[in-house]
């Protein structure tokens, strides 16, 4: 909220007219509604005890942000995590952080969308969010170990009779024909905080693909049009709310100015 929203107020007898004459445009039915909510929360808020200004249009809409996975994390996961059991989660971090991907995005990828250059994969993502396709790479050098050889071996163990679906459920070092399902794909990074005995893995949501890879590119070097551009977002404002300040920018601060914090 900026400092010109901040300063504006509002008289509650306003407040109180607007409340009122709100609720006789409403339907019966939905008044009724409407106040039986309104008595909840103001004995929530009391038990509590918060005023009326305690909860604020800032407090209101200030959402929790996903966790995030500092890469030297990503790059331990897939040096040290059995293949026979976390091939699938290994490839899907790995596209996931390195396309800042949504779930749905992973979910729906077509093996088409994957495509083997050598040196390097081509990944189309034809159908976002915002309703424009956008691509990435990803290189052999992306992390400390041969991601893409890594991508390969997943492709490979792919059953003839597979559909179109890139994502196939892996179990014991196969691929079967079933698709991977985006509650699956979600779970990528939790999977990855329990292999470490992180705690709350289930904080560790698959939005964090997409904020880790936002601030590993921030970290690198990015700047704020390159973040964007990246992951696809519309406004400059939107994707700096998906760069988190991570212990690796701290320490590199740190370096080159002694006193920061």
């Amino acid at each position: 909220m900026n400092d010109n929203a901040e300063s504006f107020f509002i008289p509650a007898e306003i407040k109180q007219e607007a409340q009122e004459a709100t609720l006789r445009l409403l339907p019966a039915k939905s008044k009724r509604l409407y106040e039986k909510e309104m008595v909840e929360f103001d004995n929530w808020r009391k038990k509590r005890g918060l005023g009326e200004g305690a909860i604020t249009e800032e407090n209101i809409y200030k959402t929790k942000k996903a966790k995030i996975l500092e890469r030297n994390q990503i790059e331990e996961f897939l040096k040290k995590a059995p293949d026979v059991e976390y091939l699938q989660v290994k490839v899907a971090l790995i596209l996931g952080v390195a396309g800042a991907c949504r779930c749905n995005e992973l979910t729906f990828l077509d093996i088409s969308d994957v495509q083997d250059k050598g040196s390097y994969l081509y990944v189309l993502i034809p159908d976002t969010k915002i309703n424009f396709s956008r691509s990435f790479t990803v290189m052999v050098e992306a992390f400390s170990v041969n991601a893409v050889e890594m991508c390969r071996k997943y492709i490979s163990l792919r059953p003839k009779a597979a559909g179109r679906r890139f994502f196939l459920r892996h179990v014991d070092g196969k691929c079967t024909t079933q698709h991977v399902g985006i509650n699956t794909i979600s779970k990528t990074f939790s999977k990855v905080a329990s292999f470490f005995g992180l705690p709350d893995p289930e904080s560790f949501t698959g939005h964090g693909m997409r904020r880790s890879s936002a601030t590993l590119l921030a970290n690198a070097g990015g700047d704020i049009t390159t973040v964007k551009r990246h992951g696809g977002w519309k406004s400059i404002t939107v994707a700096e709310n998906y760069i988190e300040e991570s212990l690796s920018s701290k320490m590199a601060i740190a370096e080159k100015n002694p006193g920061a914090t």
